[in-house]
């Protein structure tokens, strides 16, 4: 046993030994930081699913009150339909009723082009499936080319490019000989 005690001392007395010895921090240190950044990573967890949440909450909003601009521009032009109405059920002019009702559809054109929606040009065009939907065939003799547009039945609307609503048309188509 006594070597094994000379052997501990020399080990204990090892210059290079105590300054590794000396230079670890004890183990509760190591211990405590990582705890610390344990917490810190719950933290930002945290952090980050609440940020989540709100950028969520704000989208949503974002969403739902997409379209206000749009509705107060519509409101005053539903107003001016409003007051027509009552102005042919209070028996005025038809005519001029007729006039103020041409006006308040020309505002609602110009409202749904500043945001952003256009009318489908449809008649004396080539029937195009992309953007017509052909409700009925109108037989001609070869006076017109075929698949022209000669009757628009609803405007087809694009929403910045996009289509909304296809135009639904009439197109010629030349009559067979039987």
């Amino acid at each position: 046993m006594k070597k094994d005690h000379k052997t501990n001392d020399s080990r204990a007395k090892d210059p290079e030994l105590e300054k590794e010895v000396q230079n670890e921090p004890p183990l509760e240190a190591e211990d405590l930081g990582a705890k610390e950044q344990q917490e810190q990573v719950l933290r930002l967890r945290a952090d980050f699913e609440n940020t989540k949440k709100r950028l969520e909450r704000d989208k949503q909003e974002a969403i739902k009150y997409a379209n206000e601009k749009l509705l107060v521009e519509i409101l005053s032009i539903v107003d001016n339909f409003d007051r027509a109405m009552l102005s042919l059920s209070e028996g005025h002019d038809p005519e001029k009723v007729k006039k103020g009702l041409k006006i308040a559809q020309e505002e609602l054109h110009q409202v749904l082009e500043r945001h952003g929606v256009q009318v489908i040009k449809t008649l004396g065009e080539p029937f195009d499936p992309k953007f017509h939907e052909a409700v009925a065939v109108v037989e001609s003799n070869q006076d017109a080319r075929e698949g022209i547009i000669v009757d628009e039945i609803q405007r087809g609307y694009l929403l910045n490019g996009r289509l909304i609503r296809p135009s639904r048309v009439r197109i010629v188509q030349h009559k067979t000989s039987e």
